[in-house]
């Protein structure tokens, strides 16, 4: 992968990069370009790519369909703004293998507990971020059900599974 690889991948499948239009100030997730052990740290979503909850679970929506819709918080209706679109779709397969992934995470992996219970078209992914000066992990989880994704984030929380999960399978339960 070359060393901007990642991050045109980012912007233009997930649409990480575009100037997103959310109604609202928000802070819409960095893939820096890098090189060397800084790409590598990259590739696991470590390093210096950010990203908050409301970026994450326009990942996984992108990922269970395998087209970016830009997410927002005040319907665009309101000031005729226009929302960011990617400059493309993932590939099919791309889309299948994600699916599968997630699915699997979701019903049989370590998103399985907080995901108990949800059922239909459902995928999840668990993870942590690792910050300096903190003695446990950022707890991150994000999921789909459905046409609905959702994210969360808890300081210091250690895997995300346990912490963050419950808060999103619920969110997906109530939509």
């Amino acid at each position: 992968m070359s060393d901007d690889g990642l991050t045109q991948e980012a912007r233009d499948v997930f649409g990480i990069g575009l100037n997103w239009q959310t109604g609202v100030l928000t802070f819409d997730g960095a893939v820096p370009v890098q090189q060397d052990a800084s790409k590598a740290a990259s590739l696991i979503g470590q390093g210096r790519v950010r990203m908050n909850p409301l970026t994450m679970a326009s990942v996984s929506a992108t990922a269970s369909t395998g087209t970016f819709r830009q997410p927002y918080l005040v319907a665009p209706s309101l000031d005729n703004r226009t929302l960011a679109k990617a400059p493309r779709t993932m590939k099919p397969d791309t889309v299948k293998q994600l699916k599968s992934l997630m699915k699997l995470t979701a019903t049989a992996g370590t998103a399985a507990q907080a995901m108990s219970g949800l059922s239909g078209d459902i995928g999840a992914k668990t993870g942590s971020a690792e910050v300096d000066g903190q003695k446990k992990p950022n707890g991150w989880f994000t999921a789909y059900r459905g046409d609905v994704a959702a994210a969360a984030v808890v300081q210091q929380s250690g895997h995300g599974g346990e912490a963050a999960g419950p808060i999103v399978a619920a969110l997906l339960r109530a939509g």
